[in-house]
């Protein structure tokens, strides 16, 4: 697969994990407190801020969707920034280093996005079988280069790879990250997961492939990571018991951090050489067995499994010898000196 770029961010084979920061609507309506929150991703070591713009007038039914806290399209209303607002956050992103990012939920948000600059475009699970809207991205994707995230939760596998077939149509699929989703606020039981799609999604559809994690905790992120997730995103809060949409599915700063810190050591920890580092070295000069007399030999005494036997240390000539595998180069051979019971044989003592 082709590396991606998202503003100064890498997708590749080698590439670290992307983290995204979702904070959606949980700066309340506030500029400031989604300053703020940008700088806690920034301190924790995420990558990327993530916004939602709303434009509920065009993107739903006016009182068709009832939520926990009254009628979707009102709650949006509440919380929304509007697009300025947007251009405010996103310049403050690039004074402090993070990249932005933001969900449309309309062709018209598309628009907006696309003439503010963004790097990149992020549709939520709800958008997969929007595939004017889907088109409409991967249009500008095939343009400019710039990737599509696409989340995938609530599907069928049939509509996901519809999705993927308007991206290959529009000669985009080459930037198209398929993000595995479970759009449960939040799951209620960890087989919903399904990280089994990360691999699958990869082998089956050839696009970088990601985790949209909507638990409570940092479990399943790093399982995906393991699995080859090359995108995790996260919801963002600074207080789990604020009242609003996704505060109490979100991470804290703390957890943010924490998750940040754990993906990364699990990225050194996913080598696939096995070699003999300098601290295992240590452990195995005493673990490892060695070829040792099992009692006195003397000198001219031909070796054999007899007087011979594997002991610790490993620092001498290594047991594997006294196995059919390698027998022929010890076995058989004489003692060049007397050998006294454990002794610790080296190839100098081998006539």
């Amino acid at each position: 697969m082709e590396e991606i770029t998202f503003g100064k961010l890498k997708i590749s084979k080698d590439s670290l994990t992307l983290l995204i920061a979702e904070i959606a609507d949980s700066h309340n309506g506030k500029v400031e407190t989604a300053k703020k929150m940008i700088k806690e991703i920034k301190q924790a070591g995420a990558n990327v801020a993530k916004f939602q713009l709303h434009l509920p007038d065009v993107e739903m039914v006016p009182g068709s969707i009832q939520m926990w806290d009254g009628p979707l399209y009102d709650i949006l209303k509440k919380n929304l920034f509007t697009p300025e607002m947007h251009r405010e956050i996103m310049a403050y992103c690039e004074e402090i280093g993070l990249e932005y990012l933001c969900t449309p939920f309309c062709p018209a948000a598309v628009d907006i996005l696309d003439e503010m600059g963004v790097k990149a475009f992020k549709t939520g699970s709800g958008e997969l079988t929007n595939l004017p809207l889907q088109r409409k991205i991967a249009k500008i994707s095939a343009k400019t280069g710039k990737p599509a995230i696409v989340s995938t939760g609530m599907s069928k596998w049939e509509e996901i790879a519809e999705t993927v077939k308007v991206y290959e149509e529009e000669g985009a699929k080459s930037n198209l990250i398929l993000m595995n989703c479970t759009s449960e606020y939040p799951p209620n039981d960890y087989s919903h997961a399904n990280l089994g799609l990360i691999p699958r999604f990869r082998e089956e559809f050839g696009v970088w492939v990601g985790q949209s994690d909507h638990t409570v905790d940092n479990y399943t992120a790093y399982a995906a990571v393991a699995l080859g997730a090359k995108v995790i995103e996260k919801h963002f809060t600074l207080d789990r018991n604020q009242k609003g949409p996704d505060h109490a599915i979100s991470l804290e700063p703390a957890m943010l951090k924490e998750l940040v810190e754990g993906i990364r050591k699990i990225e050194v920890g996913s080598g696939a050489e096995r070699r003999v580092s300098k601290e295992e070295q240590v452990v195995r000069d005493w673990a490892y067995h060695s070829v040792v007399a099992a009692k006195n030999i003397k000198a001219g005494e031909i070796l054999s499994l007899d007087n011979l036997m594997p002991k610790r240390p490993g620092s001498g000539i290594e047991a594997k010898y006294l196995d059919p595998l390698y027998s022929d180069k010890l076995l058989g051979k004489r003692a060049k000196n007397d050998l006294p019971k454990d002794t610790i044989l080296k190839w100098e003592d081998v006539e």
